[in-house]
């Protein structure tokens, strides 16, 4: 009797887990859970379906304290930080002011839901090609301004390896290659992304970065390896595990 209880109790929980998981937002090929973001100045925030929800740390067991509700719009992304949001859906970009709950369309460079993203000031860039989403179109990455008149404009692009994630660090862009390839990025000028520095990673999977640190851990199959970026945008390893 007391296995059947068992049973009972971990079958309860299983289906409350896909009742849970089935009710927040799929990534396009609806085989990748893609709900939980963090914001540039640290803050949590979360996609389900069509809404976003930001965390307050303070009260940390409600998940509803702020709530912005996008109108049938399916978020597959954010990027930026609690003062602008960018959002890829399925209409392309979209830029979205927290504080005064308004949201824009940005002029669609044919963009797509596996595009990789960030925001730095009024600079975007955006990793686009060689996807599952666009297999058959050159892997770029471009660089975009939002002028004063909130309207996306086109800068410059570079041909590169498809692009695992984009994150800004402390005013530098980091991205991560499916070659491996973890560089630190600058823009110069305010119209040139430019690499200042590189280091490989063997079959990295994915990269997390830690502001108040300066640091960035690389996740690959032969474990976790943490680097620190210094103040002259070189990547100092630090040690793996």
């Amino acid at each position: 009797m007391r296995w059947i209880y068992l049973i009972l109790i971990f079958a309860f929980f299983s289906c409350s887990k896909m009742e849970e998981i089935g009710s927040l937002r799929i990534l396009g090929s609806n085989t990748e859970v893609n709900f939980f973001n963090e914001t540039t100045d640290q803050q949590n925030v979360f996609l389900k379906k069509n809404e976003l929800y930001f965390l307050n740390s303070n009260f940390v067991s409600n998940l509803n304290l702020t709530k912005y509700s996008a109108d049938s719009v399916e978020i597959e992304s954010i990027a930026g930080n609690s003062d602008t949001l960018l959002l890829m859906t399925k209409t392309g970009l979209q830029i979205y002011f927290p504080q005064i709950k308004k949201t824009n369309q940005l002029k669609n460079y044919n963009f797509s839901i596996c595009d990789k993203m960030a925001i730095l000031d009024s600079f975007v860039v955006v990793s686009n090609g060689n996807t599952n989403c666009q297999p058959n179109i050159v892997s770029k990455v471009f660089l975009f301004k939002i002028n004063a008149a909130t309207e996306l404009l086109y800068l410059n692009d570079f041909q590169s390896d498809p692009i695992i994630d984009t994150k800004v660090l402390n005013r530098k862009i980091v991205m991560l290659s499916s070659s491996g390839s973890l560089g630190v990025y600058e823009i110069k000028n305010g119209e040139e992304l430019v690499r200042r520095s590189e280091k490989t990673i063997e079959k990295a999977e994915f990269f997390r970065v830690f502001p108040n640190s300066n640091k960035i851990l690389v996740k690959s199959p032969s474990g976790i390896s943490q680097f620190k970026v210094l103040p002259d945008f070189s990547l100092e390893k630090i040690n793996e595990i």
